[in-house]
């Protein structure tokens, strides 16, 4: 932050300052009298700077204890930290275009008649509070001179006669005279002060312009609040606006204890007691949007009379105060639905009609957004709500549906009562699983109840419009297919760094079926990764691994996660097998174009995924080339766990198996079944219920991997074991020979580190030639020999390799001929 330093700027200077300023966003703060002519040339600073905002502040000339009012936003008084606090706001508000923030000042003016004490001096006040505290203090003057009405000639005594001492109390002349002033059931006349103070305060509320400008006039109109029930709410709010109040409640209450008003004490002042009782039972304002702290009806006439504390916090400034209250605490969501800077330009007009749809005062209550991804249709109404620049109330419906019905119903008529207060737009997140009808009912009934627009998003749209019943609803479908998923992935690249490409995005929307928050949790972790090491994995390759750590959160623990650790490049096959291999990657990787783009997905109606078969004898490398194909595509692989799987119990394995799939789907993973005949071994005739059930587990299995969108690679030894139903389901089937002497010799020089070896190259071939194994046991033969070799403090050598081999033999039953100690001579290797 750079201060212009030295003290105030004229108004004239700041061209010549702005001029020396870096380029990057900067802000002026100018405060000014318009009135004085000191209107600043906003004009010409934008023009000069694109990157400039303007936070311009319109002083009145009696600016003393003036408080600042822009839409909802209040400041309550000139210091710097609360001016940062809007210019905070403006800057935020500038990505979307709004550069220039306009404040107007009220100021306070007295609330007492001339001849009195300035009431309440302290407190901020609009046009109609300045009513309201001008009514208040005017009502309780004449109470307190009507209390203090002599009741003798006797100058001595007059004091006491007049109950005015420590304690106060009363006396028997006290209670006669207040008896004899008026008969039962009668009102105190109003004084013509007191009539006029009220008609100003209505007149107040009437005015248009202020129907909204500040909280106490949007309270009266938007919850419909009678003139009697605003001026009993003023009546129990007015021990919290100054502390004098409360000594009026005392010597009214003839009790120095007591400080707060009672419902029989201000239905008094306001009229004949039970007169207004009987009208404040009727309107029910005050009960029914929790005015009163405290209370669910109307108190008795002895109670204290408070009011609401959150709702008092609210109207003397306090933005979020109505959010704090704990029954709202337990259902709200504080923090933003996550993806809403993943949007691009072209989603800013949907995002904004939804929110303005939400606060609009027309039309139905209710917004039954139906959509495919609720993360998605959250994060573009958050998107809407701050184009707008409002922030939503944001409702968690699991939670408000896990209350009883009093709590759910308690909580729903103050989310109510801050939806219409605020006037900001209010989201039930509906989304959660095991949410049923007897649980949405209750909580949407109450909500609809308060008459407050509200908007419901969920995937099941069918269960809220049975649970909403009679409540008029209007239903707007959000949809998320792979073009948006790939926008949102397109943008994420961007904003992680890389070049993002049409390619890249339709991959990664393929191979990630993350959710838009997933995609800003993974966007998160590449930029964490990129600050804590700059000398990493690029950018593209940081955000793929973002996705893959966030993808694999919550698998089960039925199949093993294996992160590759093997190259294509790494698998020795016979050329047309490498090819093969080649073209399952590119087949899975150019799934998108081929499926979508060229609408073959048509034919493939339930058979969208890859399958792949690998079978040939143990050690071929069917294992590693599942790892190299899972490495080209940046995928992990799920390996079933067949002794997790398998279960005794019938329908127990067919549940495991779909449980497994279903992961590898939510976390982009591919799935790898070692030993695949063990599960899709050959169906057999019925002969007892063990092969009915064998046959029904194996015809489930055939169903399910057909209808798997991803990558399913099986492996197996036995071919011929397999049910024939199976390879037609199989998009490729790829044999792995057993190595023959060129082969065996490339896989011994990428078993054997160079660094670890003094082994030739012709030593090398004369062992492939020898050593008739597979690469499997050729690997144990390296890793054997590393352990003799460094157990002796020495390289690799020939020798170690030849102990290494006729162990393995051994093992294996077969001869080690050839590999003896005379093997070891060179003449006899050239003979």
């Amino acid at each position: 932050m750079v201060l212009v330093g030295g003290g105030v700027l004229p108004i004239g200077e700041v061209l010549d300052r702005l001029d020396r300023l870096p380029a990057g966003l900067c802000a002026v703060i100018c405060v000014g009298s318009r009135a004085a002519g000191a209107a600043a040339p906003v004009e010409r600073w934008l023009a000069r700077r694109g990157d400039l905002v303007v936070l311009d502040v319109d002083l009145d000339a009696d600016s003393d204890g003036a408080a600042v009012r822009f839409e909802r936003f209040a400041l309550h008084d000139m210091r710097l930290d609360s001016m940062l606090h809007a210019l905070h706001d403006l800057m935020a508000r500038s990505a979307s275009g709004e550069r220039v923030l306009h404040f107007r000042l009220h100021t306070v003016a007295s609330a007492a008649p001339a001849d009195g004490p300035r009431a309440a001096a302290t407190v901020v006040a609009g046009p109609v509070l300045k009513a309201g505290l001008h009514w208040l203090h005017t009502v309780l003057l004449a109470a307190i001179r009507a209390r203090r009405a002599p009741m003798s000639t006797d100058e001595d005594n007059a004091g006491e006669a007049s109950g005015d001492w420590v304690g106060f109390g009363v006396n028997a002349a006290t209670t006669e005279h207040t008896l004899a002033t008026r008969g039962a059931l009668q009102a105190v006349p109003l004084g013509a002060d007191m009539v006029a103070a009220a008609e100003e305060l209505w007149q107040a509320l009437r005015d248009d312009d202020v129907a909204d400008a500040e909280p106490l006039a949007a309270m009266a109109h938007r919850l419909a609040l009678t003139q009697l029930e605003l001026q009993l709410f003023l009546l129990a709010l007015s021990p919290d606006l100054d502390a004098r109040y409360q000594g009026c409640m005392a010597v009214l209450l003839d009790d120095a204890s007591r400080r707060v008003g009672t419902l029989g004490l201000h239905a008094g002042l306001l009229g004949e007691s039970v007169a207004v009782t009987r009208r404040l039972l009727a309107s029910g304002g005050l009960v029914r949007w929790r005015l009163l702290h405290d209370a669910c009806v109307l108190p008795n006439a002895d109670d204290p009379l408070r009011a609401d504390p959150y709702v008092r916090a609210w109207l003397l400034g306090a933005r979020s105060a109505l959010e704090a209250d704990p029954r709202l605490q337990r259902v709200l969501r504080t923090p933003a639905w996550p993806g809403t800077d993943l949007f691009q330009a072209g989603d800013r007009f949907r995002a904004s009609s939804l929110a303005a749809e939400l606060c609009s005062s027309r039309g139905s209550l209710c917004m039954v957004m139906a959509a495919e991804s609720p993360p998605y249709a959250l994060a573009l109404l958050e998107h809407g709500a701050h184009l707008r620049n409002v922030k939503p109330l944001r409702v968690d419906l699991q939670r408000l549906a896990e209350l009883d019905r009093a709590e759910a119903a308690e909580a729903a008529r103050r989310l109510g009562r801050a939806a219409l207060l605020t006037d900001r737009p209010l989201v039930l997140d509906a989304s959660a699983d095991g949410i049923g009808d007897a649980q949405l009912a209750p909580a949407l009934s109450a909500l609809a109840a308060t008459g407050c627009r509200f908007g419901v998003v969920s995937a099941d749209v069918d269960a809220v419009v049975r649970s909403l019943g009679v409540v008029p609803f209007k239903l707007e479908r959000v949809g998320q297919g792979q073009a948006e998923r790939a926008e949102l992935f397109r943008s994420a690249l961007a904003r992680a760094g890389a070049t993002p490409d049409e390619f890249s995005a339709q991959f990664l929307a393929s191979n990630f079926p993350l959710q838009i928050d997933g995609i800003a949790a993974a966007l998160r972790l590449a930029q964490a990764h990129a600050g804590a090491n700059g000398n990493g994995p690029g950018p593209r390759e940081r955000f793929i691994e973002g996705c893959k750590a966030i993808a694999k959160q919550g698998i089960s623990q039925l199949a093993e996660h294996i992160e590759p650790g093997f190259r294509l490049d790494d698998v020795v096959l016979p050329r047309e097998r490498a090819e093969q291999l080649h073209e399952i990657v590119a087949s899975v990787r150019l799934a998108p174009m081929v499926l979508d783009q060229w609408d073959f997905k048509r034919q493939l109606p339930y058979g969208r995924g890859t399958t792949v078969l690998f079978h040939g004898p143990s050690g071929t490398g069917k294992t590693m080339a599942a790892h190299g194909i899972a490495k080209a595509l940046n995928v992990h692989l799920l390996r079933l766990d067949l002794s997790r799987v398998v279960s005794k119990y019938i329908g127990e394995t067919e549940q495991h198996c779909d449980r497994v799939f279903r992961d590898a789907a939510q976390s982009g993973a591919a799935v790898l079944i070692d030993e695949a005949d063990a599960l899709f071994g050959k169906r057999s005739e019925v002969k007892d219920a063990h092969d009915r059930y064998a046959n029904i587990e194996v015809a489930f299995l055939l169903q399910r991997i057909e209808t798997f969108e991803g990558l399913s690679i099986l492996t197996t030894n036995l071919r011929q074991n397999l049910d024939p139903a199976f390879l037609r389901r199989l998009r490729f089937i790829v044999e792995f020979p057993r190595p023959d002497v060129q082969a065996r010799a490339a896989i011994w020089k990428s078993c054997l580190p160079p660094a670890a070896h003094r082994v030739s190259d012709e030593e090398i071939g004369d062992l492939a030639r020898r050593i008739d194994l597979t690469g499997g046991h050729i690997r144990q033969i390296t890793l054997r020999a590393a352990f003799l070799a460094a157990d002796r403090g020495e390289h690799i050598e020939l020798r170690h390799l030849l102990a290494a081999g006729r162990a393995e033999l051994a093992k294996l039953g077969m001869p080690a001929a050839g590999l003896g100690a005379a093997a070891l001579a060179p003449a006899r290797r050239v003979a």
